[in-house]
């Protein structure tokens, strides 16, 4: 019996040797095993959760839950780790919760895009538009090559320029908003939205540039094959939106009696009359245009946040830190259900331990 247990614990050692040896070589540990396990669990709650009893669907939220507070108390500055769980929280709609982790996560890396785009998003969602703005633009900054931060950012400043125009004049956000939009499109040529955002910019703000719009909207079809009646009538539309600006009357009004979608049947109406209104008259901007927009100075979004920006996250992330990071917390899942959406919603109990090294 001796005998058969020292060979039972010699090859259990080898076994565990020769795991511990091919983790190595794929350049895995066993945490990094441990967190794929709790990722795969997850997914498979979010993919078929709306197949599960809500009893079994709060059992395995409970089992999720907790294997991210097992591992972070034995990893407890892991960041991927406090970004999945925050994540997998928000998803839920624990947007409290989940900030609190995106805080710990940037309290241990200061300089992670997606962390400061988290808490922006939170700051957006909580209603402080002007405390969220230096986090979009640091997000830009941190990981210039990204081009989903761009156009984050370029979509934020045009859906809350009025308040932002309470800390940055509305031409230098107008600019910044177009240059995102810009920079994004750069990064992902192939990305259709990106490019439509980019050729829409352009009514956005005040400007001189109506060949480099035209560029634009000419490559939303020269460039992304044949689009749908729709789509070629919306940009055709807006081709003749600017044709009018630079004084091209007749290629304009061409192009909007060709127009036959209803739902721009009224704003093809008034350009119509505006054109025959303008027979006399011309927009003098046309001898200002610059030139294709490839060639236009670009303003990069990277020279963002300027120092009242970044003293302004200070203070905020600081705020934030005090009020949700004095205490870390346990979780126990009361209940999970699937929403109309498709969606998975946790309710969750929250237990508060002290956490002295936070203090």
């Amino acid at each position: 019996m001796s005998s058969f247990l020292e060979n039972f614990f010699y090859l259990s050692l080898v076994c565990l040797l020769g795991l511990t040896n091919t983790l190595h070589a794929s350049g895995e540990s066993l945490s990094d095993l441990e967190l794929s396990k709790i990722i795969e669990q997850q997914s498979r709650l979010l993919r078929h959760g709306k197949d599960w009893s809500e009893d079994e669907l709060t059992r395995q939220a409970q089992q999720i839950v907790t294997s991210y507070e097992s591992y972070l108390l034995e990893n407890p500055n892991d960041v991927n780790a406090l970004l999945l769980f925050g994540k997998f929280l928000r998803k839920t709609g624990l947007h409290e919760s989940a900030v609190s982790l995106f805080l710990q996560a940037d309290q241990i890396n200061p300089n992670i895009a997606v962390v400061k785009q988290e808490i922006g998003n939170f700051l957006v969602e909580d209603g402080k538009v002007v405390e969220a703005f230096p986090f979009f633009l640091m997000a830009t900054r941190l990981a210039p090559h990204e081009p989903i931060y761009h156009y984050n950012l370029g979509n934020f400043i045009f859906l809350f320029e009025d308040k932002l125009s309470r800390i940055e004049e509305s031409t230098n956000l107008g600019m910044l908003m177009h240059e995102s939009f810009k920079e994004a499109v750069k990064l992902d040529p192939k990305n259709f939205d990106y490019h439509l955002r980019f050729a829409q910019s352009f009514f956005d703000f005040e400007h001189v540039m109506q060949q480099e719009a035209l560029i634009a909207w000419d490559t939303l079809t020269s460039e992304f094959g044949v689009r749908s009646r729709k789509e070629e009538e919306y940009i055709n539309f807006n081709k003749a939106r600017i044709l009018l600006e630079i004084g091209k009357k007749q290629e304009a009004m061409i192009m909007l009696r060709s127009i036959e979608s209803e739902s721009l049947q009224k704003e093809r109406n008034q350009l119509l009359k505006k054109a025959k209104a303008e027979n006399e008259k011309r927009l003098k901007k046309s001898s200002q245009i610059k030139g294709p927009y490839n060639h236009y100075p670009y303003i990069s979004s990277n020279l963002f946040p300027s120092d009242p920006n970044l003293r302004r996250m200070k203070v905020v992330t600081s705020k934030l830190r005090q009020e949700r990071m004095l205490k870390e917390f346990q979780f126990d899942v009361v209940q999970a259900r699937i929403l109309a959406n498709g969606d998975v919603s946790l309710e969750l109990t929250q237990q508060a331990l002290s956490n002295e090294s936070l203090k």
